[in-house]
């Protein structure tokens, strides 16, 4: 399997996380992968020969172009041989700066998405990142920035628990809170505070190696209010055990390292 990523020009760099091209050839073993909750937004561009399937049942037929919303429950990935992608991974709310779309409606799905301009820069060549970041600087738009600052702030500061404080903090009714991120995310702010804090934890968990901390301590410094209710929202988000997580390592988190 061959795998590259490439990081966005400096002035995308708040919205899009990264550019990304996975290969692989005849011989590659097929396999079932495994990714966790993140709020990331994908889209996906088969440029290959073959299908994988996304929790065996969704297709991703060569040729075409795909959009994976945000997500809320963990999936799998069924990677096959002669595999090409192209792929451009969004920071929470990121994708609606460029495409006014009904995040509300992705939420959980993929989908075909059709965008022949998208289509139309994809070559596998070396000036591929420069032409995407062209591409996708033509099309910025202002008018859902509000909900991608404030789902960086909750990505970046780990404290941050209280919809009531976010909102307060941006000078917004929590219902105004709520319509900005149905429209830029799709799913609301106490659920995007949820995630965020899985995927802190989680990070926390893989880091702390053969250290002696206790997942009592961890649930408690992350806010849960025990270890069962840190059990109970790792598993939702991750389809696993808090004690299963690390053998998981070296497998990648994003649906673009999953193919």
């Amino acid at each position: 399997m061959k795998y590259k990523e490439y990081q966005p020009g400096d002035h995308l760099k708040k919205y899009i996380d990264a550019y990304w091209l996975l290969e692989t050839d005849s011989i590659y073993r097929p396999v079932s992968r495994r990714f966790f909750v993140d709020c990331t937004t994908e889209i996906l561009i088969n440029m290959g020969t073959s299908t994988p399937y996304v929790n065996s049942v969704i297709p991703l037929s060569p040729g075409n172009v795909y959009i994976g919303g945000t997500i809320t429950r963990p999936n799998e990935v069924f990677s096959v041989p002669n595999s090409c992608f192209v792929g451009i991974r969004f920071k929470p709310g990121g994708i609606s700066v460029f495409y006014n779309l009904p995040y509300n409606e992705l939420v959980d799905r993929v989908v075909e998405f059709h965008d022949r301009q998208l289509i139309s820069v994809i070559d596998l060549d070396e000036q591929l990142p420069e032409r995407l970041d062209k591409f996708f600087y033509s099309r910025i738009k202002d008018n859902h920035s509000t909900g991608v600052r404030i789902a960086g702030m909750i990505a970046n500061f780990r404290e941050i628990t209280s919809v009531d404080w976010i909102a307060k903090n941006y000078n917004l009714s929590t219902r105004t809170l709520e319509r900005i991120f149905n429209r830029s995310i799709g799913i609301p702010p106490k659920e995007l505070i949820k995630i965020m804090r899985f995927v802190n934890v989680r990070k926390r968990i893989i880091q702390q190696g053969n250290t002696s901390e206790s997942l009592l301590q961890i649930a408690y410094d992350a806010g849960y209010y025990d270890h069962a209710h840190l059990t109970r929202e790792f598993k939702k988000y991750s389809g696993l055990n808090p004690s299963e997580i690390k053998k998981w390592t070296v497998q990648p988190n994003h649906i673009s390292l999953n193919l």
